[in-house]
């Protein structure tokens, strides 16, 4: 995955929130997991999905990493 992919993931699931606060505040401290399907995954930091799921980026500071 590259950090472009996991924002486009972002954007979608921000539609959501963006009422209620700003895009850097709603992605800071989230995780990204790829499943078996290949769908990412996206959870709060520290939440560890189910085993067989891979740990695939975060953010952190409004920063996306991807790895």
């Amino acid at each position: 995955m590259t950090e472009q992919q996991l924002r486009e993931a972002l954007v979608d699931l921000y539609e959501e929130f963006k009422e209620e606060m700003g895009f850097e505040e709603f992605a800071d401290r989230l995780d990204f997991w790829i499943d078996k399907d290949d769908r990412i995954l996206i959870e709060a930091r520290g939440m560890k999905p189910v085993e067989g799921i891979k740990e695939i980026g975060h953010v952190d500071n409004g920063v996306i990493y991807a790895y």
